[in-house]
């Protein structure tokens, strides 16, 4: 299989999101701050966070045209439109579940039989396999943490607004034009990056704290370990 969830856009946006992830949480006016201190703020709440939601829709070369992920802890569930195909996703346990149309395994390469087989229900890809490496990249959208030492971003002020009707503070990364923005009531977390340049999109941030958890899907279809 291909790797779907590497949208080049979307990676950047992990990265760029990932440098607001260890320093005081409070975003208790934030406006007054540095740049830096906000960027500490921001870090500090995303750390600190059990659970959340990331949505996004832009250009990627893969085929990726938007995705909807709900993170708890290590465990990832949500839907991704890959080449005009809507594949539905659960990880849980490093186990990888997916459930597509028969035209999706038929575009990677399936025979018809196995194309039929495999549409429509869920399929297990079992953690170590040669398939769940061809998800590695998840880690690129939703595990901000892990990111915080990966970039070397400048960023600067950019003025504030709202962003689904809470307050934030833009702050604009002064390399690739990229803008974050962050909460300024309640924790100082992230709440939107728009991405510039041939990878433009938006990708949203939200639920802070409020994801339920979630299982791994019954009676899937075991995919061969190699």
């Amino acid at each position: 299989m291909s790797e779907p969830t590497r949208w080049a856009g979307v990676a950047a946006a992990g990265v760029t999101i990932a440098v607001m992830a260890a320093g005081c949480g409070s975003s208790s006016s934030l406006t007054s701050k540095t740049p830096s201190q906000i960027v500490a703020a921001a870090e500090s709440a995303t750390k600190s966070a059990t659970s959340y939601e990331i949505s996004g829709s832009g250009t990627a070369s893969t085929g990726v045209n938007s995705f909807d992920l709900k993170v708890v802890g290590a465990d990832i569930s949500g839907s991704y439109v890959l080449n005009g195909a809507t594949i539905d996703m659960v990880k849980v346990a490093s186990n990888i579940y997916i459930k597509g149309p028969a035209s999706f395994y038929t575009a990677e390469g399936a025979s018809a039989t196995g194309a039929e087989l495999l549409g429509g229900v869920w399929v297990e890809i079992t953690a170590g396999s040669s398939y769940a490496s061809n998800f590695s990249s998840l880690s690129n959208i939703t595990d901000i943490p892990s990111k915080l030492s990966s970039t070397t971003a400048t960023f600067t002020s950019d003025g504030t607004g709202t962003v689904d009707g809470q307050s934030v503070v833009f702050l604009k990364d002064t390399t690739s034009g990229d803008i974050v923005a962050i909460a300024t009531s309640g924790p100082a977390y992230p709440l939107q990056l728009k991405e510039t340049g041939s990878t433009a999109g938006t990708y949203d941030l939200s639920n802070w704290n409020s994801v339920a958890t979630f299982t791994a899907p019954p009676n899937p279809v075991k995919l061969p370990s190699a």
